[in-house]
């Protein structure tokens, strides 16, 4: 069941204060994990492989960000074509349609319009203001005033990076948020304009069939 309304609505789980509580317990251990780590075999690949880290997380922020002003863009070139889309889809008929189609017809678009309504809430999230840990120019200045400043270097960036992940994460699962609500606009509006090309031949036909149901039934 829940399966089945997270299909029409798409949910995103918030964890527990408990499971916040070992998240940040987890993060204060792997911090102090890292702030007194000994670089002093191979710092070069283990510098190589710090900058690496700190950049993923930096380009899976950069990409999130991305997407959501793809994705607001995309919404607002949608919203001015929803004003007409009733009206350019059934013109005059729109009147003079049965209580049923009318339904129909307004609940694929009000579906539709919340959809786009929540992907862009989403995106807006994605975009907004957090807080995001580098290092800055005072920092390589101090780091370089240290004994060691290659280790130094690797243990701030292994910081910053870390730092940094859990905002990060949550952009990344903001714009999923945003991607499967977008989804979804789409597939409601593709149906409405199915609806728009199907309804009057399968009222057509449904006329046809009735008549000859009739005789069938009554022949027999």
């Amino acid at each position: 069941m829940i399966r089945i309304f997270e299909f029409f609505w798409p949910r995103l789980s918030c964890p527990t204060t408990l499971q916040l509580e070992d998240q940040a317990k987890l993060r204060d251990q792997e911090m102090q994990l890292i702030k007194g780590a000994k670089w002093d075999k191979n710092p070069e690949i283990a510098l190589e492989s710090a900058r690496a880290l700190n950049e993923q997380e930096t380009e899976r922020k950069r990409s999130s960000e991305s997407k959501a002003s793809i994705y607001l863009a995309v919404i607002a070139a949608i919203f001015p074509v929803l004003v007409s889309l009733p009206k350019d889809l059934y013109g005059e008929e729109l009147p003079d349609m049965s209580p049923g189609w009318q339904t129909v017809l307004l609940g694929l678009f009000v579906l539709g319009v919340i959809y786009l309504v929540r992907s862009g809430i989403w995106a807006f999230r994605t975009l907004a203001v957090s807080t995001h840990n580098r290092i800055d120019a005072t920092d390589i200045v101090h780091l370089w005033g240290e004994p060691d400043a290659n280790s130094a270097l690797i243990r701030d960036l292994l910081v910053t990076t870390r730092m940094n992940r859990d905002e990060v994460n949550a952009k990344v699962a903001y714009i999923k948020m945003a991607h499967a609500f977008l989804l979804r606009t789409f597939i409601a509006f593709a149906i409405l304009l199915l609806v728009a090309v199907l309804r009057q031949p399968f009222i057509t036909l449904l006329d046809a069939a009735v008549p000859m149901v009739r005789a069938g039934v009554c022949g027999s």
